[in-house]
């Protein structure tokens, strides 16, 4: 019978993933802190955001509009080789319909961006998240000024654009956002 979450633990050829704990509070929130253009990814508002973000987001998960915690799941990203905790992965089974995973984050600590583990560990998640039933498309949010993550999800075959989002006037502070779409079948 097929799995119908995501494994608490599952491995690539370079990287072990697995369900955060509260001893990696601290490394998860540095890891974090070091990566601006996710800062906000766990939806709490600047001004709500919790004094420390990981924390909140591994015992209230980052959840969407009438979300639940156990359809959440925050992994730590580790070398399989030497255990060091690189980054982090966050995501939700459901949202926005019950046949959508959505990859709420993906952060490689900067020394160790530009290695592959982002595409090692894209082409794993989708393979596994292909197996569960019930779901038919993969979906993230990406700002419109990162443009790493905007190439990332391209080449990891998000190739539909489900929404365009932004604020209304420019300006130095504005943003866009859009939601790119991975099919799955």
């Amino acid at each position: 019978m097929t799995s119908t979450f995501l494994p608490h633990k599952w491995d690539t050829r370079q990287l072990t993933v697995e369900d955060s704990t509260l001893d990696e509070v601290q490394e998860l929130q540095q890891i974090n802190d070091v990566i601006p253009s996710i800062r906000g990814w766990t939806g709490v508002e600047a001004e709500d955001e919790p004094e420390d973000p990981m924390l909140f987001a591994l015992t209230e998960g980052a959840l969407p509009p009438n979300g639940s915690k156990e359809l959440f799941r925050l992994q730590s990203i580790r070398l399989n080789q030497t255990n060091q905790l690189i980054g982090f992965l966050g995501t939700y089974q459901g949202f926005p319909s019950a046949d959508t995973f959505w990859v709420t984050v993906i952060a490689i600590h900067p020394s160790f961006q530009g290695q592959g583990y982002g595409r090692e560990l894209m082409r794993e998640l989708s393979d596994i998240v292909k197996q569960l039933e019930t779901l038919t498309r993969m979906r993230t949010f990406v700002s419109l000024k990162n443009w790493p993550s905007l190439r990332f999800f391209s080449q990891g075959g998000f190739d539909k654009i489900v929404i365009i989002a932004g604020d209304k006037v420019h300006s130095d502070e504005a943003d866009s956002f859009i939601m790119p779409e991975k099919s799955l079948v």
